[in-house]
């Protein structure tokens, strides 16, 4: 396999948590250094490698076998010895096509199998790439010579390559197993590739974890396009921009750098994320013409009509801690989850609620799924129709890796230390983009000094944790009782009217107050108003500035006063804003055969069949 695999009981120490550098168990008796402390062990992870030049021995003290059970995952077959014999066309093709030679292939244990490819409806000859997880398979994508794909049926999701990474302080993350390959021609051996090309899932992430957490430097290497790009973001929100760096190759990814001879220059084309600390002028120089160039930076809005003009007067930005308050039953927390669905929505964000007061799990979804679908759940309802059956599962789909919710368990209590650890966990498995925090009151504090002090510091933490990791936090917050006006009407609050300290005015990036007028309930129609009480920047709308909308009972919706109830579905892709894609005349071309573009046989020595045949 390439890894020097070893039981974990020949470690021999009594601590069972933690990190340590210790002899290695494997080498030491034949070195001549034998003082040298060349294994390193996580205890915590129960993981340990040695850096000996030559041992390069792993330890795992779990039984991924087991694991693999637990997780109701299912093993490949294990006998991939029996096909690590490669025919030559195949590793002549690969060497002449990749500039990839043998000995890598020979070091990344890859095989050559016949295996049923759905795409072509038949068995075909493959190049294998087997997943390890320590020696036991847990995984196999099969790749035709005409670049068709599939893998082992229920195999466990997890990065290709993930042996290579334990212990190591820097991870290289590319996109495709070519890629894992080529970085090891020029000597990079802690590279890994994401399983499914340009997608983010969530599964390998979490089945990655543990491997991944302690590394301090991740350098994301996937394609130089459009959907590596994507995946490259995606990827940098979930491990923490801070520990980030982008690759950028001349060519399209680390292979066509390697075949153009200019992977071992383009490997250091190395750029920054944007977060908080120290930076030079250089650093930022393509931010500041592209403000010269394009503007202001676009903010982010609920962009389907029914919101009217509030995009004009407040909108929000990556890295802001945004406080909403209002006066109880007011709505603030059903117009804070309206306006974050459609968020979700307009930006395929994910988001986390943490919302003790819509317990249980269960009835809170339900308030998710009559936003969503603009219609009530429970009952037909003023020209209303109820959800259909079909349409939670419908939802359930759409919301699996949307929508999260947490909450304690065990009957735990719920303190500020521990959401902020939530947060960064979800970080990590999840992806999320916004967080909501609904109430303020509802997290106890864990640090020491007076309710001020506590305030002061949660909120610094909050802010912080908003820009190191470029997520945006709504924070609901309740304010003090209000007073009266003289047509007995309660005061509208403002961010200094929250209870318990003025920094939620003072440390808040953006905040809105949600107020609403009753009515007489007979001539004179209720409404709710939306007001800007800040805005970090001049550009995200107009402080003071205030929207109505009217409020639809039966499906929780808000719409600007005077307009229709909005009855599009979250689901559905937001057609009505898609920008008009430029159409561009395409002349027609004779296409080649495959034996006219690439010869009689492909990289197996087997000939094409079908003209739409192309070899990897």
């Amino acid at each position: 396999m390439g890894y020097n695999i070893q039981n974990w009981d020949l470690i021999q120490s009594t601590k069972v948590s933690g990190t340590s550098k210790m002899k290695c168990p494997i080498c030491t008796p034949t070195r001549k250094n034998k003082s040298d402390r060349s294994l390193f062990v996580n205890f915590t992870n129960g993981t340990a490698k040695c850096f000996n030049n030559g041992c390069d021995a792993l330890f795992f003290k779990d039984s991924i076998q087991n694991s693999i059970v637990k997780e109701s995952y299912t093993l490949p077959s294990q006998e991939w010895r029996n096909y690590t014999k490669l025919s030559d066309n195949l590793v002549k093709y690969i060497e002449n096509e990749r500039k990839i030679k043998q000995y890598t292939l020979n070091h990344f244990d890859i095989t050559e199998e016949s295996y049923y490819q759905p795409a072509l409806n038949k068995e075909v000859n493959n190049i294998v790439f087997n997943y390890f997880e320590s020696d036991t398979l847990v995984n196999k994508k099969y790749r035709s010579g005409n670049k068709k794909f599939t893998q082992s049926k229920n195999g466990k999701p997890i990065f290709y390559n993930i042996n290579a990474i334990i212990g190591e302080e820097e991870c290289y993350i590319v996109e495709g197993e070519f890629d894992v390959l080529a970085l090891y021609e020029i000597g990079i051996k802690n590279a890994i590739s994401i399983p499914n090309g340009a997608n983010d899932n969530d599964n390998y992430w979490s089945n990655s974890e543990k491997y991944l957490k302690d590394i301090k430097k991740f350098y994301i290497a996937t394609d130089n396009d459009e959907s590596g790009n994507n995946v490259a973001d995606k990827i940098a929100q979930r491990l923490g921009r801070y520990r980030c760096e982008r690759i950028t190759f001349e060519g399209k990814d680390a292979n066509d750098d390697l075949k153009a001879g200019v992977l071992e220059k383009t490997i250091h084309n190395t750029s920054k994320y944007p977060v908080s600390g120290t930076f030079k002028v250089s650093d930022v120089i393509d931010n500041i013409f592209d403000l010269y160039d394009n503007g202001m930076p676009e903010t982010i809005y609920p962009k389907h009509h029914s919101f009217g003009n509030l995009k004009d007067i407040f909108s929000v930005m990556r890295g802001h801690l945004i406080t909403g308050t209002g006066i109880p039953s007011h709505g603030k927390s059903n117009f804070t989850e309206w306006y974050v669905l459609n968020l979700v929505r307009d930006y395929k964000m994910k988001v986390s609620f943490f919302s003790p007061e819509h317990h249980p799990f269960e009835l809170h979804h339900t308030t998710f799924i009559e936003k969503v679908y603009g219609k009530n759940f429970f009952r037909d309802n003023d020209n209303c129709q109820r959800i259909s059956k079909e349409e939670i599962l419908r939802y359930k789909e759409w919301a699996e890796e949307k929508v999260y919710l947490t909450g304690t368990e065990n009957g735990e209590f719920p303190t500020w230390d521990w959401l902020f650890e939530k947060f960064k966990e979800q970080m990590f498995n999840y992806g999320i983009d916004i967080f909501v925090i609904d109430a303020f009151n509802k997290l106890g504090f864990n640090g020491k000094g007076n309710r001020l002090e506590q305030i002061n510091e949660v909120l610094t933490k909050l802010t912080m944790f908003a820009q190191m990791n470029n997520v945006i936090i709504f924070l609901v917050a309740h304010p003090t009782k209000m007073q009266k006006d003289l047509n007995g009407l309660y005061a509208s609050p403002t961010l200094y009217d929250v209870s318990g300290s003025s920094d939620f005015r003072n440390q808040t990036h953006d905040g809105f107050c949600i107020y609403r007028y009753f009515g007489d309930g007979a001539e004179e129609k209720g409404y709710t108003t939306f007001e800007n009480l800040k805005t970090k920047m001049k550009f995200q709308g107009e402080i003071g500035g205030v929207v109505e909308f009217d409020y639809h009972i039966p499906s929780g919706r808000y719409y600007e006063k005077f307009t229709e109830v909005p009855t599009y579905c979250l689901i559905d892709e937001p057609k009505e804003f898609e920008e008009e894609k430029e159409q561009k005349e395409i002349k027609p071309i004779t296409p080649a055969t495959p034996t006219e573009a690439f010869g009689i046989t492909d990289p197996f020595g087997e000939k094409y069949e079908e003209e739409n045949e192309i070899p990897f």
